[in-house]
């Protein structure tokens, strides 16, 4: 889904409410999604799910056997570019070399007509481990310790596959209902994943220097940009970014900006375990301490080392490894799709019938007496009718048929008077309401006017000048910086230092984000040769020691 600027006929991503170029709100403008009922395979799409900055995620079904499958297109601005088709495609070709039951399933990719590429997934029902986490509430070792072990072993296979997500976080686990169990994970997005060689080196092409992952859970080496040194020791270390989450419900390094985190990534101790939950057993902290090593060789070396660890801590406490029962709702929500906590398989609350209504009574016949013989008497004549009788009841009707239709007119005016009253009062109900959406969105556009994003803004070499300018405003300063700027706004980034080539991007300031540049050497010049023009100059040239030859002779006084 994208919007579209009406004033430039720039097209941004439907997040993006304000033209960075010429400021024009975009909040009004509706984001079209076309692939809503469009057929892909043998699958309907129904709705989207999610996207992230690569691709967007739908839910489809089988128009026939009504089966439901997760489709993950890549947004259609990078179809061209074969460096980012190529990663697209690659989390697909990743999970399916690997093939373990505890990471998401692929079943097929292709490109669309249109040029849409996509790859069809495995529709999970269940939950995020995000969802269980609860800030600043531990999770129990004997709920974490099954769903640990079962990432370890997860990861142990993509690993041997020569595999690293390099963005492991609680929202890539996903926990679902298999075979009466509940907390069976799923290890989902593989978007950025490495392959490497049989001797671990990257067979990507990741830039030297950037930053990929999501920073509260980052290695050293990720937060570094070396690239090269990441390996299967930094999803160790993530996991122990995770697992200190689960033990004290904080992260390691929460920070205030990105570029905080980074920091303390790279330099900083994590805080001691036991100091915010003291019910953590002392063994288990020493896991997950060993986790959070700076140095990847003294971290736990693979993740059967660091399944081996947890179990062993497991087992001293007496945490068994299997997985809880799933009770009858979560059952019946897994087979179903639903998500609702109630269970559709309860029997439905009988309706009592409405009494019927009580039969008349019969009435028995009436009994009549039999009527007495009498002399038959013609009935009186009537007395005479009076004419004025006839004229006044005459004039009593017209007065009253003439009142009726006034009465009648009286009601139809009344009526009419109610209904122009209340459509006046819909209008002025109308226009109290536009106003107020109007002044609701501007005092949203306000908001988000004055809503700031945080850059942080890095180099390799560190030191170098930043020099932030956009739309009314600026910042210099030496890297390491961080730089807060209006959300949305076009973000132009100059670097510079001695010895160093020039640098400069641009970027879009939708989210907190690290930019980082890589500056290249500057090229010495070669040393400048001297080339005398005649034997004069070549004389002169040369040095006072060297102006004599064997043929120059010097008088000599006895």
């Amino acid at each position: 889904m994208s919007r579209t600027c009406p004033e430039c006929q720039t097209q941004y991503d439907d997040e993006i409410l304000h033209c960075p170029e010429d400021g024009l709100d975009l909040s009004t403008v509706e984001p079209d999604d076309e692939l809503i009922g469009r057929s892909i395979g043998s699958y309907r799409v129904v709705k989207p799910l999610g996207k992230g900055g690569m691709g967007a995620v739908y839910m489809a079904e089988h128009p026939v056997i009504g089966s439901k499958v997760a489709i993950k297109f890549l947004h259609p601005q990078y179809a061209t570019d074969k460096k980012i088709v190529d990663r697209f495609f690659n989390e697909a070709r990743a999970v399916n070399v690997i093939g373990h039951d505890n990471i998401l399933k692929i079943i097929d990719l292709s490109v669309t007509d249109d040029n849409r590429h996509y790859f069809i997934m495995e529709f999970l029902h269940g939950k995020a481990l995000q969802d269980l986490m609860k800030p600043d509430v531990p999770m129990p070792l004997d709920v974490a310790g099954p769903v640990l072990l079962q990432v370890c072993e997860a990861l142990q296979a993509a690993h041997e596959h020569k595999i690293i997500h390099r963005d492991l976080k609680p929202d890539n686990v996903y926990l679902i209902v298999h075979k009466g169990k509940k907390n069976f994970v799923k290890v989902v997005d593989f978007g950025i994943a490495k392959l490497t060689d049989e001797q671990g080196q990257s067979t990507g092409k990741t830039q030297t220097g950037m930053v990929m992952g999501t920073p509260a859970y980052m290695s050293p080496e990720q937060a570094g940009g070396m690239t090269t040194r990441i390996d299967a020791r930094s999803d160790i270390y993530s996991l122990g970014c995770m697992m200190y989450q689960m033990a004290t419900g904080k992260l390691p390094f929460p920070g205030s900006s990105f570029g905080e985190v980074l920091i303390g990534h790279l330099q900083l101790p994590p805080p001691p375990i036991r100091e915010a939950n003291p019910e953590v057993p002392e063994a288990y902290e020493a896991v997950i301490m060993k986790c959070l090593e700076k140095p990847q060789d003294k971290r736990y070396q693979s993740m059967d080392e660091l399944h081996d660890a947890i179990l062993e801590v497991m087992t001293q406490l007496g945490i068994s490894r299997e997985l809880p029962v799933a009770d009858a709702a979560e059952l019946a929500a897994a087979q179903t799709g639903t998500r609702t906590k109630s269970s559709p398989g309860a029997p439905k609350t009988p309706v009592k019938a409405a009494p019927r209504p009580a039969l008349p009574k019969k009435t028995p016949p009436a009994t009549f007496a039999q009527p007495q013989a009498t002399a038959y008497q013609p009935p009186p004549m009537p007395p005479p009718r009076s004419r004025m009788g006839l004229f006044v009841g005459l004039g009593a009707g017209g007065v009253a048929i003439v009142g009726g239709i006034v009465f009648v007119l009286m009601q139809q005016q009344a009526a009419e008077n109610r209904r122009a009253a209340e459509r006046a009062a819909q209008l002025v109900i109308e226009q109290q309401r536009r106003e107020d959406e109007a002044k609701k969105a501007e005092e949203a556009a306000k908001a988000q006017e004055n809503e700031k994003v945080f850059l942080s803004v890095v180099s390799e070499p560190l030191g170098a000048l930043a020099e932030a300018t956009w739309k009314d405003g600026a910042k210099a300063g030496a890297t390491p910086l961080e730089i807060s700027v209006p959300k949305n706004r076009k973000v132009h980034l100059a670097f510079s230092k001695r010895e160093f080539l020039p640098y400069a991007t641009d970027v879009i300031a939708d989210t907190p984000q690290v930019v980082k540049a890589t500056l290249q050497p500057e090229p010495k010049a070669p040393p400048k040769v001297v080339k005398p023009r005649d034997e004069e100059s070549a004389r002169k040239a040369k040095p006072a020691s060297d102006s004599k030859n064997a043929d120059d002779t010097i008088p000599v006084e006895f």
